[in-house]
This record gives C-alpha cells, structure tokens and sequence, in this order.
C-alpha cells in the first residue's frame, strides 16, 4: 500500500463532509482509513474513489467497534499521522418526525425559510423545552464519540512524531453565538470545542497537535439545499490542516483562517 503521505483515519467517512475529506486525501497520495457505522455504505462510498481507501465499520459510540479499529491500525501500520473526528449527526426535522410523515420532507423543507422567516421554529425546540434524552443521543455522537476515538488513538498518533488531531466542530459551538436553539448540537459543538483545547494542551508534550475546524455551512443531507457551500468547499480546510506538517495547536479555523472559540 501507498503510505508516503501518511495514515489517516476518518470518522463517518461514507458520506458528505466526510466522504468529501476521504476522496481528497486519497487523491493526495494518502492512506485513507474511511470510518463508516454502515459497512456496505462505507465500500459503495469508496468503490468510486482514487488512490488507498480502506474501509472499515466503526460506530463511534461503541467502545468494541473503536478499540477493534485501533488494535487493526497498530497491528497493519504501526501508527496513525492524522485522526479526523468527524462522524457527527444534528438536531434534523427527519429525526422528530413519524416515519409515515418523512416522504413529506422536502415540502418541509421548501417552506422552512418562510417559517423561519415569520419567527416560528421548524422541528426545534428550544433550550427551554428540548427533550433531554435527544440531548444526550447527540453528545454520544458528537462529543464523547470523538473523546473515545483520542483516547484510543493517543499512543498511535504518537508514533507518527506529528501526530494530528482534527475535530470537525460547528460555528453553531462559537461562544459568541450561543443561544437557545438547537441546545443540543450546539451543546455538543461547544463541548467538543473545550475538549479540543484540553487535548491540546494535555498531548503538546507528545509531539501531537490537536486543533478544530468549522466547515461552514454545506449542502449535505444535514446541512440542506439551502446551504451556499459545495461539500468540496466544506471539506477544504480538514484537509488543508491535515497536510500542515507542523503549525499551530489548540486552534478553531474556517476556510482556512483562526477564529475564535
């Protein structure tokens, strides 16, 4: 296999941003480690890819599925340069609604700017009135699913000598914008960005950065077709910071540039 560039494992790989992110680092001459929670999605995802796509089933809530992963990594390759945390779900209409109600989801979603617009929510309760256990099913996901892929990961990626974490966060986790809509993705971004600058801190000593990324808003089955960005555009700054060989640690960036937390 083409190791040169390097190894890197990508979380929820088999679609979107994700699957974006794969198909670039492989056409860059990478080893791509495509994470997917639904195998047959992950090979037909990668079945149209150039270059080294492995991949491999991996729910990142599942403790077997992230320690298989990481036994698999060191036992083939002895190492891992970039671990890309990006496996993710947010807080969608399709994921309240009934199952009989979910063929009308497009007329939904044509109406949601008009809704929006006179100040009602569409399928989003509010801090105030939001289900808590739906809370908790999206930090499994997006908060403690990547907490347990570091800490797996932690003695490979520093194997590398430049070790690379990248967690894919969310404008929606920026301090700055916190409100009460969509308390749990946003609970969870802002999580994972604090998680972020621990990690970072903790891991300097180890030759390991850890930083994250905002991808902006993209046209993807979460996003919408609403969104102005192409998953290529969404995905560019993962990969940019994953070919960084050396830089900064503990940073938030979007479209190539720091912002703040």
């Amino acid at each position: 296999m083409n190791t040169t560039n390097g190894i890197v494992l990508v979380t929820g790989g088999n679609r979107g941003i994700g699957c974006e992110i794969c198909r670039q680092l492989a056409l860059k001459g990478y080893t791509v480690i495509m994470g997917s929670r639904n195998y047959r999605k992950g090979i037909a995802a990668a079945s149209s890819m150039e270059g080294t796509v492995i991949v491999k089933k991996l729910d990142v809530r599942r403790n077997r599925d992230v320690n298989e992963l990481a036994n698999w990594v060191a036992k083939e390759y002895g190492k891992l340069d970039v671990l890309i945390n990006n496996a993710g779900v947010g807080a969608t209409i399709a994921s309240r609604l009934p199952r009989f109600l979910r063929p009308f989801l497009p007329l939904a979603r044509k109406v949601k700017p008009m809704v929006v617009k006179a100040g009602l929510p569409l399928g989003n309760a509010t801090v105030s009135t939001v289900s808590l256990p739906g809370v908790k099913s999206i930090m499994d996901t997006n908060f403690y699913g990547p907490w347990l892929m570091i800490q797996a990961f932690i003695s490979l990626l520093e194997k590398s000598g430049q070790g690379h974490i990248i967690n894919v966060s969310s404008g929606m986790g920026e301090w700055v914008s916190l409100n009460g809509e969509y308390p749990g993705y946003r609970l969870s971004k802002v999580s994972l960005n604090a998680l972020t600058v621990m990690f970072s801190r903790e891991l300097s000593e180890k030759g390991i950065r850890v930083n994250a990324i905002c991808p902006g808003w993209v046209r993807t089955d979460m996003g919408g077709a609403e969104a102005p960005l192409t998953v290529g555009q969404g995905a560019d700054t993962a990969v940019w910071l994953a070919e960084e060989k050396e830089g900064a640690t503990g940073r938030f960036f979007r479209g190539r540039r720091e912002i703040n937390w």
